[in-house]
């Protein structure tokens, strides 16, 4: 079963490797094809999604999980991907729990962030999961993700949030968390005592994708220890690598 679930983790974290690179490190291996339709874009994080719902099950051992997402169409998707693999590994408790009489716990909350959001509502939502995921990117700019991010970021330190919170891998590759980190001392502060901060990353060159446990000591972002790693698939690899291809 666990070497089903290693494949199954590999396939899914191909789809990591394009948010990994940078245009810098890609300019020179770009092939020449289009740029990826939105369609595939969706793919794109079908496969990292459902790459996030199994290591939020599987090694983080989750029975709960809370999903703060941007309003951005390919956002959306992962977010709907990571949560329909959480909700597939997780039913069959639900599913004990109602034979016996009882009200199944509610093992999911996604909160979609708009302009309108009460930030301090939804987070009091998201605090009482075992692992909070903050997923932001997408087709909104860098300077609205990150002020989502620091706002999310502020409520849960307020609140002493005890639980596990995983950046998708663009929070944790543009380092919005460290930004918020340096920019709030409370922030900061909060940060720097947690230890269960964990990312999706990935290492194109060795081909390899990994869950990082992260560390905010000082507010700057550092990678502790890898607590998940697995192959790349080389068929997706090049479907991601034309990611960064821009749109006419």
């Amino acid at each position: 079963m666990f070497k089903k679930i290693l494949l199954t983790a590999a396939l899914a974290l191909t789809s990591a490797a394009a948010f990994a690179q940078t245009p810098a490190a890609a300019s020179s291996t770009a092939p020449a094809a289009a740029p990826l339709t939105l369609g595939e874009q969706f793919i794109v994080r079908a496969y990292a999604g459902q790459l996030e719902g199994v290591v939020i099950t599987n090694v983080l051992k989750a029975k709960t999980l809370g999903i703060a997402v941007n309003n951005s169409t390919i956002c959306v998707s992962l977010a709907g991907a990571m949560a329909g693999e959480f909700v597939g590994h997780n039913k069959a408790e639900g599913l004990e729990a109602g034979k016996k009489g009882q009200t199944p716990a509610r093992r999911l909350d996604i909160v979609a962030y708009t302009p309108t959001t009460d930030l301090a509502s939804a987070v009091n939502v998201l605090k009482t999961k075992d692992v909070i995921a903050l997923v932001f990117g997408g087709q909104l700019s860098d300077a609205d993700n990150a002020a989502s991010v620091k706002a999310t970021l502020s409520e849960l330190a307020k609140a002493d949030y005890k639980g596990d919170i995983f950046l998708h891998l663009t929070v944790a590759a543009k380092k919005w968390v460290e930004e918020a980190a340096l920019g709030d001392a409370s922030i900061a502060a909060y940060l720097a005592k947690k230890e269960n901060i964990y990312a999706l990353g990935v290492n194109v060159e060795r081909k390899m994708g990994m869950v990082n446990q992260m560390s905010y000591k000082d507010g700057k972002q550092a990678v502790v220890k890898a607590v998940f790693e697995t192959p790349l698939n080389d068929g997706f690899l090049e479907l991601f690598k034309r990611r960064l291809i821009p749109a006419n």
